[in-house]
């Protein structure tokens, strides 16, 4: 059985135009039918210490932490020691995992949670869209 996750697994990673946020951003709407605000995008341009300041504001502005996740919440994930990376929550046969594209990968990845470690990610908190 396919889950709503798998047609994105794979998709290059491209700086700007699909990076994690882009994705977290397209799949909302593509797959939860939700309008994440324009203030939502990251400008990969910074360096990784002003995108984690970016990511810290869009998620006190926009997010309300929870601690019950639902599939399509956002998880937030500390990456080099910042919280910069967002992912998407999803279940997968009960396992909790993350949708995410990942620079590193260069391309579109899912991970269980419990398995963030191996890719030097650790969560930082899970959040729904006010």
């Amino acid at each position: 059985m396919r889950h709503w996750a798998d047609p994105y697994i794979g998709e290059p990673y491209i700086p700007n135009e699909a990076d994690c946020a882009r994705l977290y951003c397209r799949v909302s709407h593509e797959v939860f039918g939700r309008s994440i605000p324009g203030g939502a995008e990251i400008n990969r341009a910074s360096s990784r210490l002003g995108r984690a300041a970016q990511m810290a504001d869009v998620v006190r502005a926009l997010g309300n932490p929870t601690e019950s996740p639902c599939e399509g919440d956002a998880v937030i994930m500390f990456c080099a020691g910042r919280p910069s990376h967002i992912g998407v929550y999803c279940l997968v046969d009960g396992e909790p995992c993350v949708l995410h594209a990942m620079e590193n990968a260069g391309m579109a990845v899912r991970h269980c949670l419990r398995d963030l470690p191996r890719f030097a990610l650790r969560l930082e908190g899970f959040y729904k869209w006010k």
